[in-house]
Order: C-alpha cells, then sequence, then structure tokens
C-alpha cells in the first residue's frame, strides 16, 4: 500500500523535470549573453593559438585601428590579402555595435571643438591632410563637423588634427605634413581619444628622432555630443612608433 503523500512527491518530481526540459530547450536571452564572449574566446584562444602576423598588425594601426581591433580582425576574416578583407570587417563590426556611425554622425553635437594644443590624436582618416587644407585649428574643426560620412566605411568625423605651424608639423611617418594641412578622423569613443603624441618630446625621443622640435606641433581635438566631456585619453597603439 502506498503511503500518503508518495503521489504528491511523485507528481512535484514530474513538475520539475518538465520545468528542467523547457528551460534548456528556450533560446538564451540576450540578458543572459555575454557580450565580450567573443573577445574573451579569442584571448583563451591566444594562449594556443599563434599571434596575428605582427607585419599585418602594423599595418592596420597604421591604417588608424587600435592594436585590438587590428588582432581582432585578422584572427576573425584571417591574414590573406590584407588588408582590404580585414578592413571590411571592421567597417562592418563598427556598424553593427548599437547604431551607425552614419547615425551617430546625426545627432546633436556640443559646440565645443574640445581643441587641444600640442596634441596628436590617432584614429581612421576619413579624409587626409592633404586633401584638406585649413587656415584656422577653427576652420578644421568645422570642416570635420561638415563632413559626411561615405563608403566604403561610412564613418562620420569626430577627431580633427591641425597643422598650424610655419614650414609644416613633425611626425614619426613618412611624407610631407605642410601648414594648413587638417586631417578628419574616426575614434569609436572620441570622449576618451587615443593619443598619438601629447606635450614636450623627453630628452631619449629626441635622441632617436633629430627631426622632432621640443613639444607636438600639432593641435587636436574632438566633436561629442551635448553634454559630453571629452577626457585625457589615452595612449594609442602606434604613441611608441620609431622611425
Amino acid at each position: 500500500m502506498r503511503r500518503p503523500g508518495a503521489s504528491r512527491v511523485a507528481l512535484l518530481a514530474a513538475l520539475l523535470s518538465a520545468l528542467a526540459l523547457a528551460e534548456a530547450a528556450a533560446p538564451t536571452r540576450l540578458a543572459d549573453v555575454d557580450v565580450d564572449a567573443d573577445a574573451s574566446s579569442d584571448a583563451a584562444k591566444s594562449d594556443s593559438a599563434p599571434p596575428p602576423n605582427e607585419a599585418l598588425v602594423q599595418g592596420l594601426i597604421q591604417a588608424g585601428f587600435p592594436r585590438a581591433r587590428a588582432e581582432a580582425a585578422l584572427r576573425a576574416v584571417g591574414e590573406d590579402d590584407c588588408c582590404e578583407p580585414q578592413k571590411r570587417w571592421l567597417f562592418e563590426q563598427t556598424r553593427g555595435s548599437g547604431g551607425t556611425p552614419a547615425d551617430a554622425a546625426k545627432t546633436k553635437l556640443s559646440e565645443s571643438c574640445h581643441a587641444r594644443e600640442s596634441t596628436d590624436y590617432d584614429g581612421y582618416a576619413v579624409t587626409w591632410g592633404s586633401a584638406n587644407i585649413q587656415a584656422t585649428p577653427e576652420a578644421c574643426c568645422e570642416s570635420c563637423r561638415a563632413y559626411e560620412p561615405k563608403a566604403p566605411d561610412f564613418f562620420p568625423c569626430n577627431v580633427w588634427v591641425f597643422c598650424p605651424k610655419e614650414g609644416g608639423c613633425f611626425a614619426p611617418a613618412a611624407g610631407e605634413f605642410g601648414k594648413g594641412q587638417c586631417w578628419l578622423k574616426y575614434q569609436e569613443d572620441p570622449t576618451n581619444p587615443h593619443v598619438n603624441a601629447f606635450g614636450a618630446y623627453s630628452a631619449a625621443y629626441r635622441a632617436t628622432h633629430p627631426a622632432a622640435p621640443d613639444k607636438v606641433d600639432w593641435v587636436a581635438g574632438a566633436l561629442v555630443n551635448k553634454g559630453e566631456t571629452v577626457s585625457n585619453g589615452t595612449w594609442s597603439s602606434r604613441s611608441h612608433w620609431r622611425r
């Protein structure tokens, strides 16, 4: 003879088993997803997989992307035909993360240019300085504000870098950087800009760069939304470059 309540216990056990099966079959909710899962998985892979080719990483850094993004692109796309496929992947990744850059360009921007002297900001160049000569830092800033995103990246301009110096400005890269050059760039977070150079060059730096002046020649600024501020930033992947 069955004990009183045994049927209730059996019924409760069956109900709990059914709930567990239903939960296992249910799709994962967005709130349960670790948004950094891919990044952490890449980090785990990096312990066993060889790192991306450093020359290709540097090629993407030279194009204006941070090291972490450059390495992610090479892992995701592979190293063949670098670097146009990897750049297209980076463009798509940025457009797919919480709204497109083109949409961001249409938001209400602060009237401030957040200009800083003796500063050079990094970023993906949407317009090269040699193709955009301006008379003043303010004019450079306004050309950034007026920039319309274009294919293939559709990035807005949210960072600008201007050369105010007669005779041109120093940069540890190949090329001529004449007075009035206004570089229009895009960074993922202009409130915390990636900085190539700032303030005075050290004696050690000038020893390896005989052409370097005492301090950075450039003026740089950022366009952010009303109510946002611009921090001192963080060093870019190019801040340690040597010619």
